[in-house]
């Protein structure tokens, strides 16, 4: 009674889900209308449904481990590639906390600036679109930066291509030997008309009216959750556009047209017969990645550790040059092996969860949201 009692109370760890099983059913339906490898289309029907629970290595009474045997389909399972993004959301965040947030004397705000361009330029190269970009940030006196550039429009992932691109910004600037807040609030009529004439002069067109731009921010201490959707953005797969237009929001149908009381069908509607390809298309395709510019460039990284440090070249009372001190700056690489090790150890008591789980099992719906 005692021991039944006590399995009754025993707190799980479950990792998030982000897809039920009905929406990636449904996602995995869609697919099968098309020649998708149907190895792999298996594999995302498998995704997920299966689960292995773990034991804390000192003490089996403490919380249990739940794992779910995901396909790592990333770029094509709809699951897998939001479980990457908000995975990269995670360290990413970390690395601007740990090695900025916590150690400046105000507050770090990140800003996400989305930049598109005329119809006309849908097919510009992506080099011209990249000098385009930073020429914007020069006008803006925005010295720390990250951008990636996309081709799809989320709304209509199958659509013809949609350059655009996702800034994100940082409200740090260098002054003499160390960091200053930056603005991190903007005139968006003067922010529009600084895009136009750098669309304007690269591009050698006339632009007619206004550019759309959209802008927003937030505090990296203060609104994490906000921030994480910021950096998991900029992360996403396309297939995560094609999953949620198709099956979660359901806002446009592929397989029939679409029809709103007699209103005749929206120009951006594919041809049936296309459809395939477009599909093919996203599922193979390699995703952009996002890349630091500016004082947030690899190859300016030592100078931004001496400007965080505050350090700057002084001589103590008799003339001697004071060595730089510098903080514990963390990599990437260092936060990540960090957030995985603690994945495998027990919340109760620091110990490692076994190897080898005491149970397997079907999920059976019992977290979905």
């Amino acid at each position: 009674m005692q021991i039944q009692l006590l399995q009754t109370e025993q707190q799980e760890i479950k990792p998030n889900r982000y897809i039920t099983l009905t929406e990636q059913k449904d996602f995995c339906d869609f697919l099968a209308n098309f020649q998708v490898n149907p190895e792999r289309l298996a594999k995302m029907r498998w995704c997920a449904s299966e689960w292995e629970r773990y034991h804390c290595s000192a003490d089996h009474t403490h919380t249990i481990k739940r794992r779910y045997l995901n396909c790592g389909l990333r770029g094509e399972c709809p699951r897998c590639s939001m479980s990457y993004a908000h995975q990269r959301a995670e360290i990413m965040y970390q690395w601007i906390k740990r090695n900025l947030a916590d150690k400046l004397d105000f507050d770090l705000k990140i800003n996400q600036i989305t930049l598109t361009l005329p119809e006309e330029l849908h097919e510009l190269d992506e080099k011209i679109f990249a000098k385009m970009i930073k020429s914007f940030m020069k006008l803006q006196d925005i010295e720390a930066f990250g951008y990636v550039i996309q081709t799809r429009h989320s709304e209509n992932p199958l659509d013809k291509k949609y350059h655009h691109a996702h800034v994100l910004t940082l409200n740090i600037k260098k002054n003499n030997q160390s960091l200053e807040q930056n603005d991190y609030y903007f005139d968006l009529d003067v922010m529009r008309q600084n895009w136009k004439n750098t669309v304007e002069k690269f591009a050698k067109i006339s632009i007619e009216g206004n550019v759309n731009l959209h802008n927003e921010y937030a505090s990296i201490l203060r609104q994490k959750p906000t921030v994480m959707h910021l950096l998991a953005y900029v992360y996403r797969y396309s297939i995560q556009d094609l999953f949620e237009v198709q099956v979660r929001v359901r806002s446009i149908n592929y397989l029939e047209f679409p029809q709103f009381e007699g209103v005749s069908l929206p120009s951006y509607i594919l041809q049936i017969e296309d459809i395939g390809s477009k599909v093919s298309d996203i599922l193979n395709e390699s995703k952009n990645n996002f890349v630091w510019c500016g004082l947030l460039s690899s190859i300016r990284r030592e100078e931004l550790k001496g400007l965080i440090s505050g350090y700057s070249s002084q001589l103590d009372l008799e003339g001697n040059e004071i060595a730089p001190i510098f903080y514990d700056w963390q990599t990437l690489e260092q936060i990540k092996k960090e957030i995985f090790e603690r994945a495998k150890t027990c919340r109760d008591c620091g110990f490692l969860y076994e190897e080898i789980p005491f149970e397997r099992g079907q999920y059976d719906a019992d977290d979905e949201f």
